[in-house]
Formats: C-alpha cells, sequence, structure tokens
C-alpha cells in the first residue's frame, strides 16, 4: 500500500530484503518515517487518505470555557491546502474562564480575544480575567441593528421561523456588523503571519450564532466548501447546549412552543 501511494523515484531500496521484508522491518519503518518528515499536515493528511481534513484534536478543553474549538485543519475546495490550524479558535463566552482555563490560552498562543456580545449580555455575564499579553476586544455585531428592547426582542424572534429565520437573522448580524468583522480581519492581516505562531480567540455569549457568522465568512474567503463550513457550524450542537434543560420555560417565557424553542438553539 505505501508503494502504491508515492511516486517510483521516491521509493528507497533495500537490497537485502525479500518481497515480505523480513528481518528489515527497522529499515522499512525508518524509510516510510524519513519519507513522511519531509511533508507538511496537509500533505500526510492526504498521503494516507484523509479527504475531509487535517487530522488535529479539534476540540480543546479549556477549564471554565464552553464550545472551545480549532477552525484550522479544514481544506480548501482546489485541494492546493488547508486553513492553517492553532491559528483561530472560537468559543462560547470567557465569563467563567478559570486560572487554568487561562494558562491553558496562554500555551496556545492567544494573544487576543474578540468578544461579539451584546452590552446587556456582558453586564449580565460579565468579562473574561485578565491574562498578561492577551487584548480583549469587544465588538458588538449587532451595535447598528439593536438600539432598543424592541429591536433585541424583534432580531431575536427572528430564529424562531426556521430556516428563513436563520438566513434573515445571520444576514442582519452580517450588515450590522461588516464593519468590526472587517476591523478582525485587518487584525488578522496585520498581527498574524506565517513566521510566529500567535493566535486569536473569536467568541460570543454561546459561540454559535454571531461567532458562526464570522467564521463562515472567514472559511469562505479562504476558499472553503459549503458543505464543510455547514459541517463545521454544527458542532457547536455538541460543544455547547443542553436542549432540553429548561426548555419548557424558555419558550413559554418568548411565547412560543417547545418545538420552535428547540429549533431556534440548535446549530443544524
Amino acid at each position: 500500500m505505501f508503494a502504491n501511494k508515492i511516486p517510483n523515484h521516491t521509493l528507497s531500496l533495500i537490497p537485502e530484503a525479500d518481497h515480505n521484508f523480513k528481518g528489515h522491518f527497522h529499515q522499512v519503518t525508518d524509510a516510510i518515517i524519513q519519507f513522511l518528515d519531509k511533508l507538511d499536515h496537509y500533505q500526510r493528511a492526504k498521503l494516507i487518505g484523509q479527504h475531509v481534513g487535517l487530522v488535529i484534536p479539534r476540540w480543546i478543553d479549556i477549564d471554565g470555557v464552553r464550545n472551545f474549538r480549532d477552525i484550522g485543519g479544514w481544506p480548501v475546495k482546489d485541494g492546493s491546502g488547508y486553513i492553517r490550524e492553532r491559528i483561530v479558535f472560537r468559543s462560547g463566552h470567557l465569563s467563567n474562564l478559570t486560572s487554568q482555563g487561562a494558562t491553558q490560552l496562554s500555551k496556545l498562543n492567544i494573544n487576543a480575544t474578540f468578544d461579539f456580545r451584546l452590552g446587556h449580555e456582558i453586564k449580565r455575564d460579565g468579562i473574561m480575567q485578565t491574562i498578561p499579553g492577551v487584548t480583549r476586544f469587544a465588538y458588538n455585531l449587532y451595535e447598528n441593528a439593536i438600539k432598543t428592547p424592541d429591536d433585541l426582542f424583534k432580531n431575536l424572534t427572528v430564529f424562531l421561523d426556521g430556516e428563513q429565520g436563520f438566513a434573515k437573522g445571520y444576514s442582519i448580524i452580517l450588515e450590522s456588523g461588516k464593519s468590526l468583522i472587517g476591523q478582525v480581519f485587518k487584525y488578522m492581516i496585520h498581527q498574524l503571519s506565517i513566521q510566529e505562531r500567535k493566535a486569536i480567540l473569536i467568541h460570543c455569549t454561546a459561540g454559535k450564532d454571531r461567532t458562526g457568522v464570522f467564521i463562515m465568512t472567514l472559511l469562505g474567503l479562504c476558499g472553503v466548501d459549503d458543505e464543510i463550513i455547514a459541517k463545521e457550524y454544527e458542532l457547536s450542537n455538541i460543544g455547547y447546549f443542553d436542549y432540553e434543560k429548561d426548555l419548557d420555560e424558555r419558550a413559554r417565557k418568548v411565547g412560543v412552543s417547545v418545538d420552535q424553542m428547540r429549533a431556534a438553539l440548535s446549530a443544524r
């Protein structure tokens, strides 16, 4: 199988070995390792048949934070490469970040966090603890869409209208926050480079909708296939929500059915 996957000119000759390499397994292993060491992560993944994404630990357990994951590793459409790993992370809010979690963020070389939450969410849940070397940017993506409590109700209940509601809600986020999203892109261009291992973290409250809009835009601009972008978005079903918890109470407060509330919380 190894020989079939590698062009002939890359093979190593072991003259003393028979077709089973009996007694020469260590030489075969050394030849494989030497070959793979010359390849980057994407080439290695393709070589062993990984066509969906780079094999990396996507979920990272950060103490006090939910829905924390790496968005790197996904291939681009033309097969020329993949989204660089350990550069852009996404998560739910950082208000419950512990000292251990802060240390973990520092080890990931995160030097900036972009908080997409509304003012009342920040007032309710608080902000992340101060971490030396990490700058927090408060970028309310709803700043041009929500000015009053009525605006808040209108823009959040749109997600109760099924697929069309989600499409409309995400369009509102994108239109309202386009300037701030552009500022994040500018930060990435100026502050992140292939020479250094700096990273950023994007988050809102759950790390699903506003964070999802930004990540979908980023991956789309980088050339990732729409189907993969949708699957990445859907991972928030695993990372954050306990749908059935207090579902009846949530639905009652908003005045909708349990099924409508369940659909609004879903990342599908």
